[in-house]
């Protein structure tokens, strides 16, 4: 009996490792993807983006949207006019991300990570927030999605407190045929590209849009 513990923790670590290795290729690629893309491109896709996702119900139905401030290489889906939304987004605070309002642009800074996050400390219940959009480097059409490897979207999409619906946010570039997937990677329940907003049907996802 000890033996055949032995083998199947054994078994397990080199499973362990070989998704590992496998979520490294996938990040490489889709990296490769996004330096091959021009800054003209994004700004095209981003505003595709926008203007899919604000003609869609889910955003119509939806008041408080917890959005990201994109790096250079990701869409940009923050409104021109923040009037008709309440709008958040993460900042770390006592070692935990947080929604925190912004209500313009000029509201984020560069943060200690060289990623913008609000200015201000005025945080929101997470369980309040009808909308989350997620980035991603790669996404399939199951809801897998491979982040950056922080693990900071896991650790707020897995709070029990976190009960908006969730779109992952890419460029149609990036949505691979299968994303290695671990215990603690949740699905997305739909999915955005600049060729649309898909909703996820499957097992893994238990959202209705």
């Amino acid at each position: 009996m000890p033996e055949e513990l032995a083998c199947r923790a054994c078994s397990l670590e080199k499973d362990i490792a070989l998704l590992h290795r496998q979520k490294a290729e996938l990040r490489a690629f889709a990296r490769v993807i996004l330096t091959q893309t021009s800054h003209s491109a994004f700004l095209l896709r981003s505003e595709n983006m926008r203007n899919i996702l604000c003609a869609s119900p889910v955003w119509n139905t939806s008041r408080s949207i917890l959005a990201f401030a994109p790096t250079i290489s990701e869409p940009n889906l923050l409104p021109a006019d923040f009037r008709e939304r309440d709008i958040f987004c993460l900042k770390r605070l006592n070692s935990h991300y947080k929604p925190v309002a912004i209500y313009s642009r000029r509201d984020l800074k560069l943060g200690p990570l060289g990623i913008l996050e609000p200015n201000s400390k005025r945080t929101f219940p997470l369980g309040k927030i009808d909308l989350i959009l997620v980035p991603g480097l790669a996404f399939d059409l199951r809801g897998g999605r491979l982040g950056r490897g922080g693990g900071h979207y896991d650790r707020i999409l897995s709070r029990p407190d976190c009960v908006g619906k969730v779109i992952g946010v890419c460029y149609a570039a990036q949505v691979v045929e299968y994303v290695p997937r671990e215990r603690h990677d949740l699905p997305v329940g739909a999915l955005l590209t600049e060729k649309g907003l898909v909703e996820i049907t499957s097992p893994l996802n238990p959202q209705t849009f």
